[in-house]
């Protein structure tokens, strides 16, 4: 599980190689390579310099750190580590850049080091920002892949760390973590938002929300409020309420796919089912409520004897599956309730229309521009014969007479294109509009084809809630027939 970190250095090139390449953590140089330039310090760092004089560029970054760290005992040679770094270094510099690699084995776990010059070969200045860094880690993964490596999945949700937060919330001392575990606590113990921002002003916290773009916390005795967002997506109003929300129906998180399952038995699942027929919940919860109650028929349903050669019913596992997908599509897009999904669903059909209207056009222009091509191509095809009467005396009026349609030809494509003012220096560009024409036309589409699916899964969204009623049915019709067969036990 290799974990790569960047480093600018501005001011100690000279020590950073001494430190990488230090024989007590690189057993003696063994695992030392330079690319580039030489694999001694000293001499690299001047090599590197001296690349630097060269084009005149000895000012500012003077080169760029990145350590890859891979997980304890995930890999146990050395030689291995070095040979991944290796690759890794290649994927992301090449042949361009003097850099030196090295592998570090005083630590419990191997890493890489890897120090490039800031200035490539050629005179170009490295480019570091966060895709340089989301680059390196990407490559970094694709080649622990390759060594069947476990990789550090991406989290869309996470949010950035400075060092300095990092360390204090790994110590206990951080702020924002002291914040969000109240706010989490909080949630737990609220039946409502206004329940939740009480027990907040209880414990000392100033917030602001509603008439604010984002809703802010201070906790007592700090100085400046803390915006929700910097928290977390968790912690934003519209989530908080959604979270209260789910405690109201009993939903717990959970690491699965799914993100919250109920917590009870079978009989306050129905309970819960009936109640929930007579509120109003996000979309949300529908579904969560949707597929607990199919997985309440579908273990019902296994319970049942198995007729002999008979098949399993999938059905409900694909039901499962489909308003999974909803949900994940739901929690994507951000919609909360059937107003969002009636919006969402104009939107697209204005864009329909929209995209429709451009593509007829274009439809047409297509067909002018396929005409002039070949309008083109008719005089480019007729030119020579047309040059070879103009350039011959004695022969003219033979030639006129035993050419006579292709001249005509020829000229008739000459004034179309005069009328259009199309020179021959314009053909080549034309030719090239029309191909990039076509290119858009594909790609307006595919947007189409995209947008038709969109609605498609709105519509099959829209079935679905409606489909929670049948269910509820289904389920009263599990508890009589259950309380029918415990009366006649008796």
């Amino acid at each position: 599980m290799p974990y790569v970190k960047q480093i600018t250095i501005r001011n100690t090139l000279n020590r950073s190689l001494k430190y990488i390449v230090n024989d007590s953590k690189t057993d003696y140089g063994c695992f030392v390579t330079g690319v580039n330039c030489a694999t001694h310090d000293k001499l690299a760092y001047k090599q590197m310099i001296e690349n630097k004089r060269k084009h005149n560029k000895e000012k500012g970054t003077l080169g760029f750190h990145f350590i890859q760290s891979f997980k304890e005992n995930e890999i146990d040679d050395p030689y291995k580590a070095h040979e991944i770094g290796l690759k890794w270094a290649d994927k992301m510099f090449g042949n361009k850049y003097q850099f030196i690699i090295s592998t570090h084995l005083d630590k419990g776990h191997y890493h890489n080091h890897v120090i490039i010059n800031s200035v490539s070969l050629d005179g170009k200045k490295f480019n570091a920002c966060k895709q340089s860094l989301k680059d390196a880690r990407d490559y970094s993964d694709e080649i622990a892949r390759e060594y069947n490596l476990s990789v550090i999945p991406y989290n869309k949700d996470s949010v950035p760390k400075s060092y300095k937060e990092w360390n204090e919330e790994k110590r206990g001392n951080s702020w924002k973590a002291h914040i969000k575990n109240d706010i989490n606590t909080v949630i737990k113990s609220s039946n409502s938002f206004n329940d939740f921002m009480e027990k907040m002003r209880q414990l000392g916290y100033t917030m602001k929300h509603g008439h604010v773009k984002y809703m802010t916390f201070k906790a007592p005795g700090m100085e400046r409020s803390v915006r929700g967002k910097t928290l977390g997506p968790e912690f934003i109003e519209e989530r908080i309420k959604e979270r209260i929300q789910f405690n109201e129906f009993n939903f717990e998180e959970s690491k699965r796919n799914y993100k919250y399952r109920f917590v009870g038995n079978r009989s306050q699942l129905i309970d819960a089912a009936r109640q929930y027929r007579y509120k109003r919940g996000s979309l949300a919860i529908n579904f969560m409520l949707t597929i607990a109650l199919l997985r309440t028929i579908r273990n019902r349903n296994s319970t049942q004897p198995i007729r002999k050669n008979s098949k399993r019913d999938f059905s409900i596992d694909l039901q499962i599956s489909k308003l999974t997908n909803h949900l994940k599509y739901i929690s994507e897009h951000d919609y909360k309730n059937r107003e969002d999904l009636k919006r969402a669903a104009e939107s697209a059909s204005k864009q329909i229309e929209d995209i429709t209207l451009v593509l007829r056009d274009a439809s047409e222009l297509s067909r002018k521009m396929d005409i002039v091509l070949q309008t083109i191509e008719t005089y480019n095809k007729y030119k020579p014969i047309s040059e070879e009467v103009k350039d011959s005396t004695i022969k003219r009026m033979l030639l006129k007479s035993k050419y006579s349609v292709e001249l005509e030809t020829f000229d008739k494509a000459a004034k179309q294109l005069g009328k259009l003012s199309i020179t021959e220096q314009d053909f080549g560009s034309y030719s090239e509009r029309y191909v990039n024409h076509g290119k858009k036309m594909e790609q307006l589409k595919l947007k189409l084809d995209s947008i038709k699916n969109e609605i498609s899964t709105l519509t099959e969204i829209e079935k679905s809630l409606d489909q929670r009623n049948n269910l509820l049915q289904e389920i009263r019709s599990i508890k009589e027939k259950s309380e029918r067969k415990e009366e006649h036990d008796r």
